[in-house]
């Protein structure tokens, strides 16, 4: 009897051949190269490239700066100096972090006003600001006049805020780029001070000679050092580095929010779910039209052979998971808000959960649509490996390197992060993130549906539609 028996002919389909032969043993199974070969390959494929996409996209952040977004605001009015001219010190800081930062493409320092600042903070589009208050000039003025006398004075200060809803990382990195510019800035400004505190030193001993000389007393010059103002070494360390650096966190992540990181955590299991969701439905459907057996338990099922058109499957299986998403997205947020995560604009966040498990799907199906059952492995290198670096979730897009600055976009996770991030952190505002990831989930979704609709009707012509082939038998 025949090892393989074909199908019924019908329109549209190849029958497949049949051929003669005694069935292969099990031992020459078992020890055949096509046995062990193939699954150890896709270990090492997915081992080998998970390590370098992943661990390669995020080890070393600090060293793929490019036009990292941080802001200096001035709002110093100035003052008039001791011993010199009206000068704003705000301004000098601000040229001379200019200065330091136009020599590479590492940072994007934007000088904004401080109404500015909020609001490109309140979107996530900055990650640290440095702020020169008003008093600034006439705080410095005041610290160098208080160093020749004995009034108390304050230092004058300057305030490096945070974004850490825009991500923890992104802060830290924020941080690391300011500070050495902040303390730079700091000794030049002490040296400055002081160069102006020796100037009112000198001015005020001339001052005091020339109205000892018109009194016609006379002096000691041991009595003159002493009465005179001038600069003690206490008062030197004071000047030379003269600003108060303060730390502040801008809109702190709020309870349950998992430091800013809540919403590419959420993403992150919205993709899980997407995934492993289309692959489960893909083999359950499959075992209904009697395309691939799919065991549940103890049980081998199998249905009545259909040979259905690929497209058609294709969109009953995608179909399935766009119905049910809907009352999954809703199961998922209310999960989610009985455990602490706050949820605001309910309906926004619900329109981003269920459009990004249907993303997660439609590439996922697509990929296993045009090459079978390789797509899976595909799907988890392109959605998995490739989406978590470029998500910016952990690592912001400008530090990571440039091959994953150049696919994010291309990326589900990537515009599921940006979408549920604008929505939980920032007020669903569409700047930023809910309009740019909504569209780029679309866009992403049409093209991915595009392309298995294309491919399938191109496969059901060619190589006729899928049909079964039945186990060898003795």
């Amino acid at each position: 009897m025949p090892a393989y028996s074909a199908q019924p002919d019908q329109p549209g389909t190849r029958p497949t051949e049949s051929r003669q032969g005694p069935p292969p043993s099990r031992s020459g199974t078992y020890l055949s190269p096509r046995m062990w070969l193939l699954p150890l390959l896709v270990l090492l494929l997915l081992g080998g490239a998970g390590t370098a996409l992943y661990i390669g996209g995020l080890g070393s952040p600090g060293d793929h700066l490019k036009h990292f977004p941080v802001a200096v605001v001035n709002e110093d009015a100035g003052t008039q100096m001791p011993g010199g001219g009206q000068e704003n010190l705000g301004e000098n800081i601000t040229d001379q972090m200019q200065q330091g930062f136009n020599g590479n493409d590492k940072i994007d320092l934007r000088v904004l006003s401080w109404d500015q600042a909020k609001e490109q903070m309140g979107k996530g589009q900055i990650h640290g600001t440095v702020v020169i208050p008003e008093s600034f000039s006439a705080d410095a003025a005041a610290l160098v006049s208080g160093t020749l006398s004995d009034t108390e004075v304050s230092r004058p200060e300057i305030t490096v805020y945070t974004n850490p809803l825009a991500g923890p990382l992104a802060s830290s990195l924020a941080t690391s780029a300011l500070d050495p510019a902040v303390e730079q800035v700091n000794r030049g400004l002490g040296e400055q001070l002081t160069t102006s505190a020796r100037e009112a030193q000198g001015q005020a001993q001339g001052e005091l000679e020339q109205e000892l000389a018109r009194l016609g007393a006379d002096l000691p010059a041991e009595l003159q050092q002493q009465v005179a103002p001038k600069v003690t070494g206490t008062s030197a360390d004071l000047l030379a580095e003269p600003i108060a650096v303060q730390s502040a966190v801008y809109n702190a992540p709020p309870e349950g929010a998992a430091l800013g990181m809540g919403a590419f955590f959420y993403s992150v299991l919205l993709m899980v779910v997407g995934l492993s969701g289309t692959v489960a439905i893909h083999f359950l459907v499959d075992a209904r039209l009697g395309v691939a057996p799919v065991e549940l338990g103890p049980r081998f099922s199998l249905g009545r052979p259909l040979q259905p058109a690929r497209w058609q499957t294709y969109l009953l299986k995608w179909g399935l998971v766009v119905l049910g998403a809907l009352p999954t997205a809703g199961l998922m947020m209310w999960v989610a808000s009985a455990v602490g995560m706050p949820i605001p604009h309910g309906g926004w966040f619900f329109l981003t959960t269920w459009l990004s498990i249907v993303t997660v799907s439609a590439v996922t199906m697509a990929l296993i649509t045009l090459f079978g059952s390789a797509g899976m492995v595909l799907s988890l290198l392109y959605v998995v490996f490739m989406g978590l670096p470029a998500a910016s979730g952990v690592v912001p897009l400008e530090a990571l390197p440039g091959f994953f600055t150049f696919i994010a976009r291309g990326e589900p996770l990537y515009q599921m992060t940006m979408a549920n991030r604008a929505v939980l952190y920032f007020n669903a505002d569409a700047d930023a993130g809910v309009q740019s990831g909504i569209i780029g989930m679309l866009i992403i979704m049409l093209i991915a549906v595009a392309l298995a609709m294309i491919f399938a009707a191109v496969y059901d012509k060619a190589f006729g539609y899928r049909a079964v082939q039945t186990a060898p038998s003795s």
